[in-house]
């Protein structure tokens, strides 16, 4: 099978596992929005976005070394999985003394009151070690080639957090503890599935390991920690901001509005779960930066095509999915919206410091945009509120995409359509100005608006799909 089949019938596998489950969980914020307060919802999402900032800190982002070297032929896989496991567990039981920083992370509700996270450190931790274990679980069945188990099981855990969300929060009426320990306990199913149907104990050999592997993926995983903790700085500190500075019912909103631009997120994760297994081979440099500049083109304009449509839907979206308490939330989508796409080609970018190796550049670049995000959050929010922790991210993502762009050139140089990535930005930023300042016949505006986005874009995108189908 050549990469562009690969990476075709890849993409729709997890098209199918990816987008079903995402759907579900977008479809019930309705449900989430008519159960929990605005305030409940706030101190629940940042509960949500602290663990995932911790869970790279604690399992070293040891997952991304298991797929990596997991999908290199000469690795053995027993050594590869035997190493993730060893190594989350050390991490984990390391990172047990440190839970009075959790009182550092602060939230005041409309109410006035306050409080810090280190109310909800058990549950937090149990969090962590469920989330972190499935990771590396998951992350090994895709190394293994196991794409429809690894697609199956993102629907499978998506309809039990389901199931558990309508258990704890309507029957049992746990609130902020049963939305959190609905996916603790999903995480949990998941992992003891994919150890029984894919036989992943016969991988864990703890007398035999290869300290020379070990060292290899922790130089891998090691950048990635500051990586991925900055990933999460940009897409959610302007949360935990408004919920310090402002107050947990605005982020609450802010958090409901986020979910509507990770639709755009939603592609990026589909075709990166695809990416990652088809971008190493054995090609000569040449065909390399022809496949990805080929491949990359393509999905700019899928992403900045979606991206336009969130724009234009900002109102029905919120509409749709929340109860009308959210509905201001609205405003926040647009710019949200374009941050989402920029950070849809970020993580293409970035895949070019994954196949080469290099975690350093892609830490540096994170960083960056993460110094951007902060200093545009604190100038911002006290100012502006949600709007500004939404212009803060959208900023930041443009900004680590010229990065990556401009430095990913020294060992990869994609050939970008500029033409055209310069004139589908102008429009997506005519489209938000319109958007929110709402003249007469806005709704026309938008329509055309969207129109002339799909046209410029549509001849690159027939152009790429006519080549994948073609070289396929």
């Amino acid at each position: 099978m050549n990469q562009y089949k690969r990476l075709l019938s890849n993409t729709f596998i997890f098209a199918v596992g990816t987008f079903s489950s995402k759907i579900l969980v977008i479809l019930m914020l309705r449900f989430y929005t008519g159960i929990l307060t605005q305030d409940e919802m706030g101190v629940a999402d940042l509960i949500v976005k602290t663990t995932s900032i911790l869970y790279p800190v604690v399992s070293l982002s040891i997952g991304q070394a298991v797929i990596r070297y997991g999908l290199e032929r000469r690795q053995s896989k027993p050594e590869v999985f035997t190493i993730g496991l060893l190594t989350l567990l050390c991490g984990f039981l390391i990172s047990l003394p440190f839970h009075p920083a959790l009182s550092l992370i602060h939230y005041k509700t409309s109410f006035g009151t306050s409080g810090s996270l280190l109310d909800y450190q058990w549950l937090i931790y149990l969090y962590v070690l469920t989330s972190c274990t499935q990771n590396v679980c998951s992350q090994f069945i895709r190394a293994l080639g196991f794409v429809r188990l690894y697609a199956v099981d993102g629907i499978f855990r998506t309809l039990m957090t389901i199931l558990l969300n309508i258990l704890y929060l309507k029957v049992f009426e746990w609130n902020i503890f049963g939305y959190v320990f609905s996916i603790i306990c999903a995480d949990a199913l998941s992992t003891i599935c994919l150890f029984l149907i894919a036989g992943l104990w016969k991988y864990i050999k703890p007398l035999q390991i290869n300290f020379h592997l070990w060292r290899g993926m922790l130089a891998y995983s090691l950048p990635l920690v500051p990586d991925a903790i900055f990933v999460y700085i940009v897409g959610f500190f302007g949360q935990t901001f408004l919920a310090s500075m402002q107050s947990t019912a605005v982020s609450g909103i802010y958090s409901v509005a986020y979910r509507v631009p990770t639709l755009i997120a939603l592609v990026a994760s589909i075709f990166v779960d695809a990416w990652q297994l088809s971008m190493v081979n054995d090609n000569s440099r040449p065909e390399q930066i022809r496949f990805f500049s080929n491949v990359g083109n393509t999905y700019s304009s899928i992403v900045f095509i979606i991206a336009s449509g969130g724009i234009m839907c900002a109102k029905l979206a919120m509409m749709i999915l929340a109860v009308p308490s959210y509905f201001i939330g609205w405003m926040f989508i647009p710019l949200l919206a374009v941050g989402a796409g920029f950070n849809c080609l970020s993580s293409f970018q970035k895949s070019v410091y994954l196949l080469e190796k290099r975690t350093v550049p892609s830490f540096l670049s994170t960083a960056f945009s993460a110094v951007v995000n902060i200093l545009l959050n604190v100038l911002l929010i006290p100012r502006y509120g949600g709007m500004g922790a939404a212009t803060a991210s959208m900023v930041s993502y443009i900004g680590l995409f010229l990065y990556r762009a401009i430095d990913s050139r020294r060992f990869m140089p994609i050939h970008w359509n500029v033409r055209r990535l310069g004139g589908t930005v102008l429009l997506l930023a005519v489209q938000t100005a319109l958007m929110l300042t709402e003249p007469p016949l806005w709704i026309v505006w938008q329509l055309l608006l969207f129109g002339f986005v799909f046209l410029l874009n549509c001849k690159e995108l027939l152009l790429g799909v006519k080549k994948l189908l073609h070289r396929a």
